[in-house]
């Protein structure tokens, strides 16, 4: 191998390509050189390239036309919705009105339970001061009675004292016999 040159190998390989140029071969029944075989296969490969292309392009506008669809129905919603969305701000308006009048009413209910808050207050302040009072007597009643007790029980402690002295001066008495 070291004895081949490397020159003498490519001029090899030129004349391999150019007698190939020039060979005929039968393909299907028809004559057909390297070149028209190359040939044919890129128009072969343009055309399904071609189809492909086509049919891709089929898709992207079947997407295209059902998007518009959907832009249509969605149109139609929002116009449903912006229609819904009048009728809703007309009864905002509507209830606002009544609203003011319903404000005056609520602030008239704001007045009466202020009213009515100051007032019971005032009356729990007296009853709280009654029962203050009240629990007050009750206190120096109980003290009375408590004091009434206890004298009670000291005169009843002396008188039973008396009554056993004059019991035991009866028994001492010599006449008693």
């Amino acid at each position: 191998m070291a004895d081949k040159d490397l020159g003498e190998e490519l001029e090899n390989i030129e004349e391999g390509i150019e007698n190939l140029k020039n060979k005929e071969f039968r393909l299907f029944g028809i004559k057909v050189t390297p070149m028209t075989a190359m040939a044919l296969i890129s128009a072969v490969g343009a055309v399904i390239g071609s189809l492909y292309g086509g049919f891709v392009m089929y898709q992207k506008m079947e997407q295209a036309i059902e998007f518009v669809n959907q832009q249509q129905e969605y149109e139609e919603k929002i116009a449903g919705f912006e229609e819904q969305m009048r009728i809703i701000n007309n009864t905002v308006e509507s209830q606002q009105i009544n609203m003011d009048s319903q404000g005056k009413l609520l602030k008239s209910f704001e007045e009466n339970l202020r009213d009515t808050k100051q007032l019971t207050y005032d009356i729990e302040k007296r009853m709280n001061t009654k029962i203050t009072n009240f629990e007050g007597k009750m206190d120096r009643f109980a003290d009375r009675v408590e004091k009434s007790k206890e004298d009670t029980e000291a005169k009843l402690l002396e008188t039973k004292k008396e009554l056993e002295d004059r019991i035991q001066k009866a028994l001492d008495n010599p006449l008693a016999n």
